[in-house]
């Protein structure tokens, strides 16, 4: 018997249309009046059980409910399936996720940065530790990611040269797939380097721009005080014509409109409006070192609020709005079995907030790995399905409980380890539709004009 799912959003849209969503799936579709009148009736069918009197027209619309799992079937809870699928996935060894960081020097004094007074370089007896680890995980690995960290690590570059050189050779021999992206402050992706980064198979990059040129060159100024922003959007505009690029904006109260519009202006300006992403990020105090940012941090809730504004500034812009409502098996990485954060010295640890901060590293590359670990365990065993307010949540395929550190490590509330989705599903919904639809009338054109 056919049963509602727990996770749908159905809608007024505008101009005549509804929007339809299911956060268990990701599904997003756009109803006409008349579909929206079938769906009403087929609706009240489901809940009355009558669903042996549908009409064809009702027939033909369980069916495509059922395949985006806005309808799913009875005999078996929903939640329990998505706590079977969550489960699969955390204690899945057929993929391997490493976040390495080949230095922890930087070449920038970010204000906030809790990683300012941290060193080291990765030595070549931990490059072969790393190999040693990786390939003792290989036999039955079906995938390897790399996410390239620090520090700045392109100050690494010889490093992670030697690395992936070593790491392509194992997927040849063992047969899985490869894939990488580096997290940059973007000083250093000149042409040479990008040149490089794509012959070492890095087609990704998430470069950080504190906000338009006067905010950014105060808060991420080089170490010698210099400014950086100008600088970094000439890398990019050589750079987002051969990987893929993300803007990465940490949002606190400093920002407004008129900082965000400066921003957009100058991303414009430059001609890059068209080749790259913008995502807004909640900045935190992360750990102890961060407290000096607490005051000028906001709690989720109202970050959600500026969010979905920031969000709508881009749409109006004519920029692209990728921050989907995507269903997840686990809050991050520190929810997965086979996935850690490297240091230069070899040190694992469960979390980029933790990097290079020995109480918290939960092993090292020349061992196997710890599961017993209390570091390891401290993040990995909190299981949302446990908590109540967690089960209750209709966004919870989206975030699987939240921050595992923000949860632990901070004295916040339960409303504040929430993620932003359980404040601006809707409105967030409303944007990537208007997104959604102007890209599908665009590509509509282009191809009218073609024929």
């Amino acid at each position: 018997m056919p049963t509602l799912s727990r996770y749908n959003y159905f809608g007024p849209w505008r101009d005549g249309y509804y929007l339809a969503y299911n956060a268990r799936s990701g599904a997003v579709a756009l109803l006409t009046g008349e579909n929206y009148v079938v769906l009403q009736a087929l609706m009240q069918k489901i809940s009355d059980q009558q669903t042996d009197r549908l009409s064809a027209e009702e027939q033909q619309l369980l069916q495509q409910l059922q395949y985006g799992q806005f309808v799913h079937s009875a005999d078996l809870p929903e939640l329990d399936m998505i706590q079977f699928e969550s489960q699969r996935a955390r204690f899945d060894h057929s993929s391997l996720g490493l976040v390495i960081a080949p230095t922890l020097a930087c070449n920038m004094a970010c204000t906030y940065c809790y990683e300012s007074s941290r060193k080291g370089r990765m030595s070549a007896a931990t490059i072969d530790a790393t190999i040693g680890f990786i390939e003792r995980q290989a036999k039955g690995l079906k995938e390897l990611s790399i996410s390239w960290y620090g520090g700045e690590p392109l100050l690494g570059m010889d490093i992670i040269e030697a690395l992936t050189k070593r790491v392509l050779a194992l997927e040849e021999q063992h047969g899985f797939r490869y894939s990488s992206m580096i997290i940059t402050n973007g000083y250093g992706l000149d042409r040479p380097t990008v040149d490089r980064l794509r012959e070492l198979k890095v087609y990704g990059a998430q470069v950080t721009l504190d906000g338009p040129s006067t905010i950014h060159d105060r808060k991420r100024p080089l170490v010698n005080g210099r400014p950086s922003f100008d600088i970094i959007i000439q890398n990019l505009l050589y750079a987002a014509t051969k990987m893929t690029i993300g803007i990465r904006v940490n949002v606190d109260k400093e920002y407004s409109r008129d900082t965000v519009g400066q921003l957009l202006d100058e991303l414009e300006a430059a001609g890059l409006r068209d080749k790259l992403s913008v995502h807004f990020a909640l900045m935190e105090p992360a750990t102890t070192v961060c407290s000096n940012i607490s005051e000028s941090c906001y709690d989720t809730a109202g970050f959600s609020t500026v969010e979905t504004e920031y969000y709508s500034m881009l749409l109006e812009r004519g920029f692209r709005v990728e921050k989907l409502p995507s269903p997840t098996t686990a809050a991050c990485m520190a929810q997965l079995i086979s996935a850690y954060v490297v240091d230069p010295d070899g040190d694992l640890y469960r979390c980029f907030n933790y990097v290079g901060d020995k109480a918290h590293a939960c092993g090292n590359l020349t061992q196997d790995a710890d599961y017993r670990h209390p570091e390891f365990l401290r993040l990995f065993t909190f299981d949302p399905f446990s908590n109540k307010r967690c089960r209750e949540c209709r966004v919870l395929p989206l975030c699987m409980g939240g921050c595992p550190s923000r949860r632990l490590d901070r004295d916040i509330t339960a409303e504040q380890q929430c993620e932003s989705w359980r404040f601006n599903l809707e409105p967030m919904l409303d944007l990537i539709a208007q997104s959604r639809f102007r890209q599908s009338r665009q590509s509509t054109e282009k191809a009218d004009k073609q024929v």
